[in-house]
């Protein structure tokens, strides 16, 4: 069945909510076989249908509860009923409120989900369809939910890893510039003609240079984060790529992207999802490009007839543990294990990466911002001592 491309906004005396035709005389035929006389109806441009799009935490927090009570006997649309009636998404919502429709015109969940693709991971609605014909729903929607939270794990432990140092290091550059714009030439006056110290008189020189030059050293600033901002924007793989290669944040960067990809193969091959479907739907959930198309190339390799190992050998993704792991899955016949196992052994290292990142990099940057403030206030003190000897 063909994806319906127009989405309408209705409202009815004391309701409203979207539903998906090609006409808003079908939107009303539609309504009208649920006892919804709407009021008023208008087709949403796919701008406006974005303001309303519900917050992937709530719709995960969502799954979790459909597939709680999925697993205590209710069927689907009593269970999608009563997950969404303390949400306080509008958008929410009415997504699932459409899906319940949807539903009982005899259509499956991730049919009326794919209506919504662009509010929802094309990942989650593949994982949904697959496990709609496995039976396995209620399991697919509960590993749909641990992925996300882990992934919202990972990145506040990167967050919490980057942040601090950002931090130190903006505050350093903050102080550094007060000092050498503008107190230590205020201190300069005190000084006299007389011949300054050699670390006062280079620090008194860099300052008059970033002082005359400070219009140019500006513009180059914006210059180069304008560059920077461009890359990201219109070249998003070489940026990427770039990224990888800086010490440390490139590993952990890695780490993340890598143990996100293991564990969406795991959950769709987990699900019973083809092979060629599983790739597919990995990659397409993926927003690290150099990974996104190392997993095209493994596909390739699997339809050429190689396995696994031979597959992952000729991509990027040609890790020795890697391989390691698939080559035992291969001999067992459970690779969703192996990439939940890789999945796993991916998070690790990111965390105590992580721990070792921050470990190390507070003693570190307390050395060298007390190093620089100390460095200025010898300078503007030197020549202080020199005075007081003479006298």
């Amino acid at each position: 069945m063909k994806l319906i491309n127009y989405c309408w906004y209705w409202q009815a005396k004391k309701h409203c909510g979207l539903v998906h035709a090609d006409s808003a005389l079908q939107a009303k035929q539609l309504l009208s076989q649920h006892q919804i006389q709407c009021t008023k109806i208008n087709r949403l441009s796919g701008r406006q249908l974005k303001r309303y799009q519900p917050k992937l935490s709530l719709w995960y927090e969502f799954l979790q509860q459909t597939a709680s009570l999925l697993a205590s006997g209710l069927a689907l649309s009593e269970a999608l009923r009563h997950s969404i009636c303390e949400t306080q998404s509008k958008g929410l919502r009415w997504l699932i409120e459409d899906c319940i429709r949807h539903i009982e015109r005899g259509l499956s969940f991730s049919r009326a989900l794919a209506d919504y693709k662009s509010w929802l991971p094309e990942a989650d609605i593949n994982a949904i369809a697959w496990a709609e014909q496995t039976g396995k729903l209620a399991d697919s929607l509960n590993q749909l939910q641990r992925l996300a939270e882990r992934q919202q794990q990972l990145k506040k432990q990167l967050g919490k890893a980057m942040r601090y140092p950002v931090i130190v290091l903006v505050v350093a550059a903050v102080v550094c510039l007060m000092m050498v714009g503008w107190v230590l030439p205020s201190f300069a006056q005190l000084f006299g003609e007389g011949e300054l110290p050699w670390l006062t008189a280079t620090l008194l020189n860099a300052s008059a240079v970033l002082r005359e030059q400070a219009v140019i050293i500006i513009s180059l600033i914006s210059v180069v984060a304008g560059v920077i901002i461009v890359i990201r924007n219109k070249a998003p793989l070489l940026w990427q790529q770039a990224l990888a290669r800086l010490p440390i944040i490139g590993q952990l960067l890695q780490d993340n992207q890598l143990q996100q990809l293991f564990h969406r193969l795991a959950v769709a091959l987990h699900a019973g999802i083809e092979t060629r479907q599983a790739l597919s739907s990995a990659q397409s959930s993926l927003t690290w490009l150099p990974h996104r198309l190392a997993l095209q190339r493994v596909r390739q390799q699997l339809e050429s007839g190689n396995g696994w190992v031979d597959s992952f050998r000729t991509s990027a993704l040609d890790d020795p543990r890697t391989l390691s792991f698939l080559k035992v899955a291969e001999q067992s016949g459970k690779i969703d294990n192996a990439f939940s196992a890789l999945a796993d052994f991916r998070q690790q290292r990111f965390e105590q990466n992580c721990e070792r990142l921050i470990g190390l990099a507070e003693p570190l940057l307390m050395v060298v911002l007390g190093g620089i403030i100390g460095t200025l206030l010898v300078a503007m003190y030197l020549p202080l001592f020199s005075m007081g000897q003479h006298f």
